[in-house]
């Protein structure tokens, strides 16, 4: 074999070792944004708006090790949201649903949302909202 050949090969090999190892590396999570380094890591959460503007989400979880049961939502509008109801509506999971105050009642241009428990579900208590994939807001 050539020499070039050789070297050729030699960097081929080489480029596949680095692509094969980079491959089971990378997760396609992002952290930058409103769904930040710790909310939902390995897993997206698409969200729908109706009727103002929605600048930022804020997830709290009941379970703050493995992050799994969403328990409050923090809604961040554009200012001319000022005194609207906020209704979110969650899904793609299991549990209750969420109360959401209305837009500036304690902090500007902000809804805050709790869990409510399923009340079909007796006998069994849940603290949050597990496998939430999507989140629909309305403001009236």
């Amino acid at each position: 074999m050539r020499k070039s050949a050789k070297i050729i090969t030699a960097l081929s090999v080489a480029g596949l070792a680095v692509a094969a190892g980079s491959a089971f590396t990378g997760t396609g999570v992002t952290t930058s944004g409103t769904a930040a380094s710790a909310q939902f890591v390995g897993g997206t959460v698409s969200q729908a708006v109706s009727g103002a503007t929605l600048t930022t989400v804020g997830y709290g979880f009941f379970d703050t090790t493995t992050k799994n049961q969403v328990n409050t939502i923090t809604l961040t509008f554009a200012a001319d949201a000022a005194g609207k109801a906020v209704a979110a509506a969650p899904s793609g999971g299991t549990g209750g649903t969420f109360s959401c105050g209305v837009i500036g009642a304690t902090t500007a241009n902000v809804s805050d949302c709790t869990f409510v428990e399923d009340p079909a579900t007796t006998g069994v208590t849940e603290t949050g909202y597990t496998g939430l994939s999507s989140l629909a807001v309305t403001v009236s």
